[in-house]
């Protein structure tokens, strides 16, 4: 198979998948009353550590001003809290808090087990070539979002 044909084919898949997953656990999350974004922002924090209100916009890919109306709501509900940065004074980190890890895990437990049950039909053989195959979107993807976090904060 070509290269070409072989990012076709990768694409085609990755769009279904991809679409078909974030459909059926955004709505999971809404069943929790837990918002989606709330959500990927803890993911976030638990990731990547203390982030600017900036680049959890960027990621998340929201305005600055709707970050700053979802982090004040977390942060009422004791999942984050903010801090001043140790290099530079005038910003300030978001940071997880312990209730805020507590959230992720419980959500990410009950989503984790939905998303199970929705692949229980495959073989342990099949889901570790999935698991394998993945391996290298993640790394890429991780450093994609290292890099955008170390651009933001120059």
């Amino acid at each position: 198979m070509k290269t070409k044909d072989s990012q076709a084919a990768a694409l085609q898949q990755l769009s279904f998948i991809s679409g078909y997953l974030y459909r059926l656990l955004r709505y999971e999350a809404k069943e929790l009353s837990i918002r989606w974004t709330a959500l990927m922002v803890l993911n976030d924090l638990q990731l990547l550590g203390p982030s600017t209100q900036r680049s959890l916009a960027t990621i998340e890919q929201v305005s600055e001003p709707t970050m700053t109306v979802l982090l004040a709501q977390m942060q009422e509900r004791g999942w984050i809290k903010r801090k001043r940065s140790r290099t530079d004074v005038r910003a300030k980190l978001v940071e997880l808090t312990p209730k805020g890890t507590a959230e992720l895990m419980s959500a990410g437990q009950f989503l984790q087990l939905r998303l199970a049950d929705e692949l229980k039909d495959l073989s342990a053989t099949e889901l570790a070539a999935i698991a394998s195959s993945l391996q290298p979107i993640s790394k890429l993807l991780m450093s994609k979002i290292g890099d955008t976090q170390q651009e933001l904060a120059k």
